[in-house]
Order: C-alpha cells, then sequence, then structure tokens
C-alpha cells in the first residue's frame, strides 16, 4: 500500500485540524527554522520561545536523533495544539552507506534497485532523525554531465522512471513495515544554457515523476529565472484540486516574496511568518491559497504517521545499528555492480581469467580510496582491495609520479616520464593491463593520463582502461578507439570490490550510458543506452497492436551468447517527419537470462509519450507515421512502422490512462 495516495481519513482530520488552528499556527507550519547550536544557549532559547508559540513547523540541520527527539517531545507537549514537526536533510547518495553518486545510478537503468537503495537511505535517515529528505534533484537541459549529484541523462524519462523508484524506496511506497522518509524532488538546471523549452521538459518531467511514484514534495533548485516564472503557472495547474496534492515549494516562495513586497523573490527556507498573517489577514493573499499550502504540510505530516505518534503519545525511536551493516553494504554493492558501463570489448580482453596471463594494474587511481566517493568524505574500497580479496594475483606500478604543492593530476610533469617508462617495462612483462585513471568534467584524458595510456598501449596490445569520475571517456589511441574500456562512474563505497567483479566476471557488466559519446571523423561514437555485456543479445518478433487508445508493443529476448547475462530493452518512438530528431525514450526493460534463455517484453505506448499537453488536462495527438524502435541501445534496434489515423489520434488524446494495467511498459513472462 502507497502511505502517500489520497485518503479520505487523511482528508477529514487535516479539515478538522486547520478549523482549530490559528493564522499564526497555520503560517508556522510553513515555517522552516534551524535546529540550535546546544553549546549556544542563546539561540536554544531564542529557538524554543518560537516553537511554543507555534511559529516552527519545520526544522533543518540536526545533530543527531537525540536532538530531533528532544525538539519533537517539545513541540508535542509545550504547544498548543501539539503539532509534530518535519526535519529535512540532504539525501545525496546515502549516509553511512555511501552508495553511487545519483549520475552514476542512473547508468544502471534499473529501477529496481534504485528502489532498495532508497529504502536503505530511508533507514538510515530515519536513524538520524531525518523525516524529510531533500532529494532526489533532476538536472534540465545542457551541461548536466558534470553534475554528479543529480539523476541526468540525454532523455528525460529515464530521469523520470529512475527518480520515481528511488522516491518510491525512500517513501516506503511498497514496504508498508519498512522506514518511510518524505522526498522531494528536486528540479535544478546546469550552469550552462538549457535553452528555451527546458520550462516544457520540466513540466513534462515533473508530471511523469509524479504520475510514477506520489513523490512528498517538489522544489526548483539553480533555475534561470525564466524558467521559474515559466514552469509556475503549470506547475499550479498540476497542484490543482484532485491532482497532485503534496508539497510545492516554489509557491512557498511565491508566499514569501508576495507577503515581504519583495521585488527580487524570497526563499522558502526564511518564511516571513509575522507578514504572511498580515497578508492573509488583509486579503493581499487569499485565504484559501494559504490554506492550501498548510494542509499539504500537514497532510504529509499525518501520512508518515508524526500525528498517530503525537497522539499516542510515543516518539520514533533510533534502531541501533552499526556502520554499514552487512544488508546495506551488500545492497549498495549490488547496485555499483549494475551502474559501470561496458564500453567496449573487441577483442574480448575482458573478463580476466587464466587466458589472460600475468594481470598488471596500472595508475594511481587504483589504489586511491577516496576517488570513488566523487568528493564525498569517507573512505571506499579501491580496486586494489577489490582484487586482493578476490585473491587475484597480480602486479601494481603507479606509473604516474606523485603529484605536490597542488600540481594537477592531468599535467605532465618530468618525474612522470621515469614513471611511464617504468611500467611500460613491466607492461612488456604482463599477459594483460588495466590502467585505471580518474576522469572529470572534460570528456578528455588529460595530457599526462593520454601519454601513459599511449604508452602501455605500445607496449602490450591487451590492456584495458578502467575510467572512474563523473565523465564517461572512449579515448583514441593512435588514431584508433582503445579495445576495451569499463567506465566505472563513482560507485561510492563498495566501488573498489564492484569494479574488480566486473573485470574477473564475478558480476556482469550491464550498466548503460546515459549520455551519448562522440565520435571521430572516421569512426562512429556510441549512443545514448549503449553498454555491453559478456553474454550476446538478440531482440526479435518485434509487433504492435492498437487498442483503446495506445499502443501495445511486443518482443522477445534471446540470449545467443555462452555466459548468463543481462541486457536493457530499450522502446523507442519518432514521428517520422521529425526525420532529423532522435527517437525519444518511451520505456526501458532490464532482463537477466541464461545462455539460450527467452523472455517475451511488452510495453504501452500512450498520449504521453507521442503527444502533448495542451490547455488544462486534454492532450493533442499528431496522426501520421510512426518510426517505434525496440533496441539495446538508442541504434542498435529493430524497428516498425506505426500508422496513426485521425480517428486514432484522437482516442490517445482523449485516453487518460485510467484503465492501464499495472505492469503497463514493464517486461512481462
Amino acid at each position: 500500500m502507497n502511505r502517500f495516495r489520497i485518503d479520505p481519513d487523511c482528508e477529514r482530520f487535516v479539515s478538522d485540524l486547520l478549523a482549530h488552528m490559528t493564522l499564526l499556527e497555520k503560517a508556522g507550519q510553513l515555517a522552516i527554522r534551524q535546529a540550535p547550536d546546544p553549546d549556544n544557549p542563546e539561540a536554544a532559547e531564542s529557538f524554543t520561545r518560537a516553537l511554543r508559540a507555534g511559529r516552527v513547523g519545520i526544522v533543518r540541520g540536526i545533530a543527531d536523533h537525540a536532538q530531533a527527539q528532544t525538539i519533537q517531545q517539545m513541540a508535542q507537549e509545550e504547544t498548543r495544539l501539539g503539532l509534530p514537526l518535519l526535519f529535512t536533510g540532504r539525501i545525496g547518495s546515502g549516509f553511512d552507506t555511501l552508495f553511487p553518486e545519483p549520475a552514476t545510478m542512473a547508468a544502471s537503468f534499473d529501477p529496481e534497485a534504485l528502489a532498495k537503495a532508497g529504502q536503505v537511505i530511508a533507514s538510515e535517515a530515519a536513524d538520524k532523525g531525518i523525516n524529510w529528505g531533500l532529494g532526489p534533484e533532476i538536472c534540465l537541459g545542457e551541461g548536466c554531465a558534470s553534475l554528479g549529484e543529480a539523476f541526468h541523462a540525454d532523455h528525460d524519462r529515464l530521469a523520470s522512471i529512475l527518480a520515481a523508484a528511488f522516491i518510491d524506496g525512500l517513501q516506503g511506497s511498497h514496504d508498508k513495515d519498512g522506514a518511510a522518509i518524505l522526498a522531494c524532488l528536486g528540479l535544478t538546471q546546469s550552469h550552462s544554457k538549457g535553452g528555451e523549452q527546458v520550462h516544457e521538459a520540466a513540466l513534462a518531467l515533473c508530471s511523469d515523476v509524479i504520475a510514477r511514484s506520489d513523490v512528498g514534495a517538489i522544489a526548483l533548485h539553480r533555475l534561470s529565472e525564466g524558467t521559474r516564472t515559466a514552469i509556475a503557472p503549470h506547475l499550479a495547474k498540476v497542484s490543482r484540486p484532485g491532482g497532485f496534492d503534496g508539497i510545492v515549494l516554489p509557491e512557498w516562495d511565491a508566499l514569501a516574496s508576495e507577503a515581504s513586497f519583495s521585488m527580487e523573490g524570497m526563499s522558502h527556507s526564511s518564511m516571513p511568518v509575522d507578514s504572511l498573517v498580515e497578508a492573509v489577514t488583509t486579503n493581499r493573499i487569499s485565504e484559501q491559497r494559504f490554506e492550501d499550502a498548510v494542509a499539504r504540510v500537514l497532510r504529509a505530516k499525518y501520512r508518515l504517521g508524526l500525528f498517530g505518534q503525537a497522539l499516542s503519545g510515543r516518539l520514533a525511536t533510533s534502531r541501533t545499528k552499526v556502520p554499514m551493516p552487512a544488508h546495506n553494504r551488500e545492497v549498495a554493492l549490488d547496485l555499483a555492480r549494475r551502474c559501470a558501463v561496458l564500453l567496449r570489448n573487441m577483442p574480448a580482453t575482458l573478463p580476466l581469467g587464466i587466458d589472460s596471463g600475468e594481470i598488471l594494474i596500472v595508475g594511481p587511481a587504483a589504489s586511491d580510496r577516496h576517488i570513488s566517493l566523487g568528493g564525498r568524505e569517507g573512505l571506499a574500497a579501491s580496486v586494489i582491495d577489490g582484487l586482493e580479496q578476490l585473491g587475484v594475483p597480480h602486479r601494481y606500478v603507479p606509473g604516474l609520479a606523485l603529484r605536490n604543492n597542488g600540481t594537477p593530476v592531468d599535467r605532465l610533469i618530468d618525474a612522470d616520464r621515469m614513471a611511464i617508462g617504468m611500467a611500460c617495462e613491466a607492461a612488456k612483462r604482463a599477459g594483460t593491463v588495466v590502467v585505471v585513471l580518474p576522469t572529470g568534467e572534460s570528456a578528455a584524458l588529460g595530457e599526462a593520463q593520454q601519454q601513459l595510456l599511449t604508452s602501455l598501449s605500445r607496449s602490450n596490445e591487451q590492456t584495458v582502461l578502467v575510467t572512474i569520475g563523473k565523465t564517461a571517456i572512449d579515448p583514441v589511441v593512435e588514431g584508433k578507439f582503445l579495445p576495451s574500456v569499463l567506465h566505472a562512474g563513482e560507485l561510492g563505497a563498495m566501488g573498489g570490490h564492484a569494479i574488480a567483479e566486473l573485470l574477473t566476471a564475478e558480476a556482469s557488466p550491464s550498466g548503460k550510458l546515459v549520455h551519448g559519446l562522440p565520435g571521430t571523423k572516421d569512426r562512429p561514437g556510441l549512443p545514448f543506452g549503449h553498454g555491453e555485456t559478456y553474454a550476446d543479445f538478440a531482440l526479435t518478433d518485434l509487433a504492435l497492436d492498437f487498442d483503446s487508445g495506445r499502443i501495445r508493443v511486443s518482443g522477445a529476448l534471446r540470449n545467443v551468447g555462452a555466459r548468463e547475462g543481462t541486457e536493457t530493452a530499450q522502446l523507442y518512438v519518432r514521428h517520422l517527419s521529425e526525420s532529423d530528431a532522435e527517437p525519444r525514450l518511451v520505456d526501458i526493460a532490464r532482463v537477466c537470462l541464461r545462455p539460450g534463455e527467452r523472455q517475451f517484453l511488452s510495453f504501452e505506448i500512450t498520449r504521453e509519450d507521442i503527444g502533448r499537453p495542451t490547455s488544462g488536462s486534454t492532450f493533442a495527438v499528431a496522426s501520421g507515421e510512426y518510426e517505434i524502435f525496440l533496441g539495446t541501445s538508442m541504434v542498435r534496434a529493430i524497428s516498425e512502422t506505426a500508422v496513426i489515423d485521425e480517428d486514432f489520434a484522437r482516442s490517445m488524446a482523449r485516453d487518460d490512462g485510467s484503465g492501464l494495467s499495472p505492469d503497463a511498459g514493464r517486461r512481462t513472462a
């Protein structure tokens, strides 16, 4: 049961409670206040006075669960109505257990694994007293590839599918007995210009996530003023009565600005309580609009069970756990295994095995216990740690000189020449060379890394590249793409173990590119959705069926290789009148198959996939010919042409999806 669905009992409770609240108490529900520093008596007293007066509804920056429990007890026992509090905290990629960064998570193409990660993160957040998680974030527009802390992809549909699954895990949507926190979908924009259509993409993405996950709150971050202005009225439509009933933080920004007569805009993080009360009293802000914002907060608290705790006189207690318990560590490792992308493996240098000969590991990144964390504090397993745990015999040489005094790691320095020479001598005697290099925001290796890789490739043709960092790189060495490349991304605390397992076939690569990589003048690049495996898959039997305002798509995926593996089937659609446009991703289905095994797949294409929203809740669907692709990447696919006449286009436009089966868009056995 999804606790964030509309509940008549919840609506009655919220309505009755609003009738008993004063304007000040209502405004206080929209007020976010910093938790006091226990060592600052004056700040603590100021916070306590505001809380007792009903001027605080949400607290940020709590030190630990004990402080949250103390403040919650004060709200329950020392305020007029005993209204419980929300405690906010940034989700990122975990608390005690450091999961892959969100941008790396997206490469898994695996909603189920992300939901499991969300469950673990919610549990750890609850142990710290946090019940409102600020995240996940999705980045829109161009230039998102360098942002590790947000979900992003060339196709927004992928970001919405994965973010929704992550939110389901955080909110305990399918686990009524597990931990649950309120999730907040944040839409953000890269520093580069996103184009005129960013607000349309933001609205479509937001609506898609809401439909899939019943997310508890929505926020806008780092969006341009033009984008924020353009999306505001559309968000209001999404949040109309009977629509999305969660917290809409852009509306809080508007209330704060209007209450303060601010022309530059105010943030919801500094809600002017007294000015808001005055604005409602004088009708500058309508009472209905004000109460709607307050009701959304009360509704969220009800759904989290906070009122039940308050009415029973009980407080949620922390579950005692050791840091990174075995279950959480295994969930993090399992997700990390699924996120690494095998860009190339022809000829098949991987997996490492008996035929690989002596294995030489090269590169300071191979022994680095921080690099997989993407700048986060903590320690992670290195690639060397992972190989040693598996008992894989190997030699290690750094390949590059140590850097001191802030010398950039990508700049070639004199001392590198000796280190590279020593590595090349070792490479000549090795059977297989595995080079582990860091990547930054650039889509190219630095001078030092490129020289090392080129020299090693000359010394030993059996050279494998492993990259760790935000950006996937498909390097060209002396005019040719490197034959074998594994991009790990930022895999978190278990990164080294995951990489070692993937290199040795203890696990099978299954990650996919979320951003296509450019090619050269003579050689094609790698498309969105690309990712090799150690198995070999074939798609067949693509068929279309037009029924009840939807196009049902079926096909079959067979493992024609000699190894078990996982492949992600991807469904795309494109109107043939837009021949220059890229096909749009509709849905994905991740399938694990043994050699010779076949799996039948089924999807549905609806108005949301090929139409565009018009006024209100209506859609427009263009008639004509559509090309429908089912593939293992955006270009490696089989296709059929669907002809949609005017009658069927109108039928699709009218279909609101209320009759969709629960498994629509998902694989079937």
